[in-house]
């Protein structure tokens, strides 16, 4: 509990518009996605240097340790693509790489994914791919789910 209170203060402390903080506030204390990956014991940060070049959040599995860039994102939707977009690279490092091979992620795909990977190194494309369509067709519970059954058992 103390732990969750000190995320969002975190985070709520990241922005600068009270209304705003509040609502960002709220979703990311009930979000169930933060809360599992939080309860694994990877770090969470809500303000990163990282987040001077404008992303949106990252996931370093070196050190356990997952960016959300809370200020850069204009709607609590996006932040929620990114959490679980974020989290898909986490069942993927648990997973030891992609979970759905090209052909199935093909078929789910939209023609913005091509613009969004073709930002990424060739070899990083698969697992970027997969996390961006997790992030749009998987709901919180759904990506919690296999969160937890990648992660946790």
């Amino acid at each position: 509990m103390i732990k969750r209170l000190a995320i969002a203060a975190i985070a709520a402390l990241s922005l600068s518009p009270v209304a705003k903080a509040n609502a960002v506030e709220d979703y990311i204390y009930s979000n169930p996605v933060l809360e599992a990956v939080h309860s694994s014991g990877t770090r969470i940060l809500f303000k990163d240097p990282s987040c001077s070049k404008n992303i949106y959040g990252s996931y370093n599995s070196e050190t356990d340790v997952m960016v959300l860039c809370v200020a850069n994102h204009p709607h609590l939707a996006e932040l929620g693509d990114t959490i679980r977009h974020e989290t898909m690279h986490i069942i993927q490092m648990c997973h030891g790489g992609p979970v759905l091979s090209l052909t199935q992620l093909f078929r789910m795909a939209e023609p913005t994914d091509h613009e969004f990977i073709s930002q990424y190194d060739h070899i990083k494309q698969h697992i970027e791919l997969e996390a961006n369509i997790a992030a749009r067709e998987l709901t919180d519970s759904q990506i919690t789910e296999h969160f937890n059954n990648a992660c946790l058992t």
